[in-house]
């Protein structure tokens, strides 16, 4: 199991160390939602999303990343994008950034509905920013579908208007969540860190958001993680003796994952580096003991 517990943190030190340095315009939080950093369109109209009222893309003012952003300006501006092929009686993650200036509420507004415009079939769940302090702030949400839905509307607005508000949108996002096991991601770490809401773990999450869901490699990694993560987490459980080994072993991945998203990319080159060096190490150490285990064993 021990082995087990190496193989799958080498794997996530590695794919860490790729998506680090994916094109920017790569990374950004998409899941199935098309043209989540609104990047694609023409001129003021983003691909892929309904424009109401003045709502516009715009590529000046703060942007949180990339060359453009969603904005509202007034009560009548709405953003509205149609997610199809969601499946019934399942669990979605759904996450967005919001900028907000003036007193108004900026909204991420998603609802479930059978058929395109059909008939709405759940509450209306809001992720909503007010006064964000000059910055763009990641708000997030667990749902789970109602039976018969196929699509998710998605809206982006704001209310408790007041004269020159608005309200910004960037990163737009809706994932599955694993089969099970509604809202929660990194079983390993919950596991060495007796709580799902560690500080670490929040990193993770962040991450997994900002990098890992939102391109094929980063996908393939998770689906991997859910299918052999279970097993190592109940093992660390039932053994209370490796929790501090496992949690040294995430501090890398905790490292970078922090500095992925929370620093430039002179700060990631520097780590780069480092996780080079130190899987090189790791590997020369690896094979040493190989062999010394196999010398020993004639």
């Amino acid at each position: 199991m021990s082995k087990q517990i190496r193989v799958t943190l080498a794997v996530l030190f590695i794919v860490t160390a790729v998506l680090l340095f994916l094109p920017s315009g790569y990374i950004s939080a998409a899941g199935m939602v098309v043209n989540p950093g609104f990047e694609y369109g023409e001129d003021e109209d983003p691909l892929g999303w309904a424009l109401s009222g003045n709502a516009m893309r715009a590529s000046s003012g703060p942007i949180h990343e990339g060359t453009w952003v969603a904005l509202v300006t007034g009560a009548g501006d709405v953003l509205t994008q149609w997610v199809g092929d969601i499946t019934a009686m399942a669990a979605y993650e759904a996450w967005g950034w919001i900028y907000v200036s003036g007193n108004v509420t900026g909204v991420i507004a998603l609802d479930f509905w059978a058929g395109k415009e059909g008939t709405q079939l759940s509450p209306t769940i809001m992720l909503s920013a007010t006064d964000t302090n000059n910055a763009y702030v990641q708000k997030a949400s667990s749902m789970e579908t109602p039976p018969g839905t196929t699509h998710l509307r998605i809206r982006l607005l704001a209310t408790n208007w007041s004269d020159g508000g608005e309200a910004r949108f960037d990163g737009i996002g809706v994932w599955p969540a694993p089969k099970g096991l509604f809202g929660d991601w990194c079983f390993i770490a919950t596991a060495a860190y007796d709580t799902p809401m560690a500080e670490e773990i929040q990193i993770l999450r962040d991450f997994r958001d900002g990098y890992l869901l939102t391109n094929p490699a980063g996908e393939a990694m998770v689906g991997l993680y859910y299918r052999v993560s279970p097993p190592i987490a109940q093992f660390i459980t039932e053994h209370p003796a490796l929790k501090p080994i496992v949690r040294a072993g995430l501090a890398p991945a905790i490292v970078l994952s922090t500095i992925a998203v929370n620093t430039g990319p002179a700060e990631k080159t520097v780590m780069v580096g480092l996780l080079t060096l130190f899987l090189v190490v790791l590997a020369v150490r690896a094979t040493t003991y190989h062999m010394y285990d196999r010398a020993s064993s004639k």
